[in-house]
């Protein structure tokens, strides 16, 4: 009840009482004043009764009144309690889902944010070497198994220091496994252990080990089939096999005899990135130990991010490198690759290429890809690919080396899961002299999470 109302039932019930008064005063009056007629002595008194009953009936309006909005306010009251219950009930039912976005790691410095992530990635190998067929059970090295964490802290005034290790964890890893190993046992790799600052108009200083200027520069790639199983690198599904000649190993794996020339690989160096240039040209260069060089320019690269470049309604992305890797005859080591994808149809054309400068043949790889990427289903998209290489020289007893291959992707987005398949051949001519070699053909079937 408002306070306006408040002062009116109080000034009613003061009228109400002073007419009271007035009314037992009036009628003492009367009685002693024995000069006044009976007859009007009646009338008076019936005015002031009529007076009392009018006042009384106003009291009983404002009572009336007063009790609908105190009913009012009840219901406004019980109505407010249902709704709070019902905001407390989704809290509740929310806090399982909250307390899952939350993290569950913490860095050891309050002011640094660290971040775990990884993936496994297993296959099934059935391979046909030319004498038998085989199945082998491995962790599939286009993408191996591993775990990273990467600490990152703001510096302020566009200046990040991080920190980043990254553990390869792949037991029976496919570069490993052959005919006369099918159980290579556990591995492990140190891929990365380095810290950096990166500012937003200097770009990146890197020290410790990690990629060099020139990996992954042979492997830009936008197909999805790239990720998990299909890339220049052809053999790395099944690189510590064999050929065969007849019944016999030649000792020739196929990771000896197809090779994309990536630059330097990781290793323990120093590395410079600068910032990204117009839409998207970086420019890197490193020194590693033991006497390695490389320098490099990417489209698209962003700190190895592969973010890529928009042109119209194609993405654009590619690198080119030089390095010197300090091997025995080779005077410098050149590569590059590029890819294009028609984002409105999914299509995409990858090219790789690679040499090294050496005393005698010079070798080489060239690869060239055809991927299709599209969505089938509402859980995530689904790529095919289908690519050849070639190559000479890649290794002493090695003339000419063909492989194709078609592949097939199935993601599953919620799940960070990706189902894929491939089926490749094989094939090598050896130097003149060394026994000949049976075509392989390799199928394979994996699938790689990642956290």
């Amino acid at each position: 009840m408002g306070v306006r109302k408040l002062g009116r039932f109080a000034a009613l019930c003061g009228t109400f009482i002073l007419a009271l008064g007035l009314t037992l005063g009036s009628v003492g009056a009367q009685v002693s004043d024995v000069g006044v007629s009976t007859d009007d002595r009646v009338k008076a008194l019936e005015e002031q009764l009529n007076l009392m009953m009018q006042q009384m009936q106003a009291v009983q309006r404002e009572l009336a009144e007063t009790r609908a909005d105190v009913e009012r306010a009840r219901t406004a009251a019980r109505a407010a309690q249902e709704q709070a219950g019902t905001v407390k009930q989704a809290q509740d039912a929310a806090a399982p889902d909250q307390a899952s976005e939350q993290a569950t790691v913490t860095s050891g410095q309050p002011r640094v944010k660290l971040a775990i992530s990884g993936q496994v990635n297993r296959a099934v190998n059935v391979v046909n070497d030319g004498n038998e067929t085989d199945a082998f059970f491995v962790d599939n090295d286009t993408s191996n198994s591993r775990i990273r964490f990467v600490g990152t802290g703001d510096l302020g005034e566009g200046t990040t220091l991080g920190t980043r290790i990254e553990i390869a964890v792949s037991p029976n890893n496919s570069f490993d496994v052959s005919q006369d190993d099918e159980d290579s046992g556990d591995f492990f790799d140190q891929r990365k252990v380095e810290i950096f600052a990166r500012n937003d108009d200097y770009g990146q200083f890197s020290l410790g080990k990690g990629n060099t200027a020139s990996e992954d520069t042979a492997e830009y790639d936008l197909s999805l089939v790239a990720g998990p199983i299909m890339y220049s690198g052809v053999s790395d599904i099944v690189g510590g096999l064999q050929f065969t000649d007849g019944d016999s190993l030649t000792g020739i794996t196929l990771g000896d005899a197809f090779f994309n020339f990536d630059g330097n690989g990781r290793k323990n160096r120093v590395l410079y990135d600068s910032p990204v240039f117009g839409p998207g040209v970086q420019f890197s260069a490193s020194a590693a130990s033991d006497d390695r060089f490389d320098l490099a320019a990417t489209w698209g690269g962003n700190y190895g991010d592969w973010t890529g470049v928009e042109i119209g309604d194609f993405l654009t992305l590619g690198a080119v490198a030089i390095s010197d890797p300090n091997v025995d005859d080779v005077d410098y080591r050149l590569n590059g690759s590029a890819s294009v994808l028609h984002m409105p149809t999914g299509l995409s054309l990858t090219f790789s290429g690679g040499m090294d400068e050496a005393d005698e043949d010079n070798p080489y790889n060239l690869y060239a890809k055809l991927g299709w990427d599209t969505e089938f289903f509402s859980f995530g998209p689904t790529g095919f690919g289908v690519d050849f290489t070639h190559s000479e020289n890649v290794c002493a007893d090695c003339d000419e080396g063909r492989s194709a291959g078609i592949a097939a992707v199935q993601v599953v987005e919620d799940w960070g899961l990706e189902l894929y398949s491939q089926l490749r051949w094989f094939s090598l001519d050896t130097e003149a002299g060394v026994p000949d070699t049976d075509d392989v053909f390799a199928f394979t079937l994996g699938s790689r999470a990642k956290f």
